[in-house]
């Protein structure tokens, strides 16, 4: 029986954030492949610490979960001793933990057949991966890299542009090195692929699946709403972006619409918001249940790299989506798009009253991306993708 060890920056469950729920779907993959004997080691950060009871037994059953409590939260202090003293890119070697290591040295050499690091985040720990495993895969969420050199360009602090862009390009080397020295990089996004394939020829797409369920979606007219983490700044970025760009356009054209905004971590400058017809809900207590009863979904990225999961969800459920073109990126493109995409104020808040006063269009709109995301990214797919993607 294959033995596979799984590393993680952050434990899979419960799965309430875009990469938590991919980490999930791909262990759940190998389970339901079967005859695979699963080690699945993570870390259970400060910022996103999560109780291990609430890790499904259904899953647990299957796997030898090992968890590591562990801060590995950004200061002033650890950046500047970074910045200065070393030429690692910080957004990745926080997370090289000595409690990770210590165990992960434990196990004889080539004792698993392959290794899995989910994502760059994981990607320090390479040396002993290639050390314990015969095989080892990088999943690759997105490019990292990517994401904070679309960020830097919204930074209107010259010296906050400066440390991103020194950050980036660390960022960058490393990735480019990672993707060279694994056996094989599985990326989750078609449009990523080809940038690790560059450095790879052993790359591969393997789409995160979904869980199929049944379209019951109740589509409340003239209602939107935004659903995301806003300690991530892309998240962040692009909701003040459409607050301040997009939605005095939207109540000029209509104002009875309603935009709706959850999200964990809500800074306090959000939650204060004085708007025409905006409601700041903070967190949640189901995020589920929020999307399927406030409308239109809108997904206003500006920056960010790999695929949107909360698009592919809003797939599975049958919500109907309108998105900036980055928002969508890996998922459609404005010429084969099963939703409205545009980066332009005046189109995405003219799409927005359309879709939340037809509720024809809109619920077309809804049945064309479940249908669509349901068949391209299905379990069954994802599966044969790893199969096929599996280091030979």
């Amino acid at each position: 029986m294959p033995r596979i060890l799984i590393l993680a920056n952050k434990v899979p469950y419960p799965s309430k954030d875009g990469s938590s729920i991919a980490m999930a779907r791909l262990l759940e993959n190998f389970i339901e492949l079967g005859n695979h004997q699963i080690t699945y080691g993570a870390l259970n950060t400060l910022k996103h610490r999560k109780k291990i009871d609430d890790f499904p037994d259904a899953i647990k059953k299957h796997i030898t979960l090992k968890t590591f409590e562990e801060n590995t939260s950004p200061t002033p202090s650890n950046a500047l001793i970074n910045l200065l003293f070393t030429k690692q890119p910080f957004h990745t070697i926080r997370f090289y933990v000595l409690s990770m290591q210590k165990w992960l040295e434990e196990f004889d050499n080539g004792y698993f057949d392959l290794v899995v690091l989910e994502g760059a985040f994981m990607g320090h720990y390479l040396p002993l991966a290639m050390l314990k495993g015969k095989k080892v895969a990088l999943r690759a969420h997105n490019l990292e890299h990517v994401i904070w050199e679309r960020s830097s360009k919204n930074l209107a602090s010259p010296l906050k542009k400066f440390y991103l862009n020194i950050q980036t390009n660390r960022l960058k080397k490393f990735e480019q090195k990672l993707s060279m020295l694994v056996h094989s990089v599985w990326s989750i996004s078609s449009i990523d692929m080809y940038w690790f394939k560059s450095f790879n020829v052993n790359t591969f797409f393997v789409p995160v699946s979904i869980k199929k369920q049944e379209m019951n979606v109740d589509i409340v007219p003239r209602r939107c709403f935004f659903l995301g983490a806003l300690d991530w700044m892309p998240n962040l970025e692009s909701l003040q972006w459409f607050l301040s760009e997009v939605w005095p356009l939207v109540n000029k054209l209509d104002s009875n619409i309603e935009f709706h905004v959850a999200g964990n971590n809500t800074p306090d400058n959000i939650m204060t918001i004085q708007a025409h017809n905006v409601h700041i809900h903070g967190k949640v207590p189901n995020a589920e249940v929020f999307s399927k009863n406030h409308g239109v979904s809108i997904i206003p990225l500006l920056s960010g790299s790999g695929v949107r999961i909360k698009l592919l969800e809003n797939g599975s459920f049958g919500i109907p989506t309108i998105s900036t073109t980055i928002g969508a990126e890996g998922v459609y493109e404005i010429q084969n798009s099963k939703i409205p995409l545009s980066d332009i104020p005046e189109e995405l808040a003219k799409e927005i009253v359309a879709l939340t006063t037809d509720s024809n269009k809109a619920a077309q709109i809804a049945q064309d991306l479940y249908t669509d995301i349901n068949n391209r990214f299905s379990a069954k797919n994802a599966m044969a993708s790893i199969q096929q993607a599996w280091p030979k």
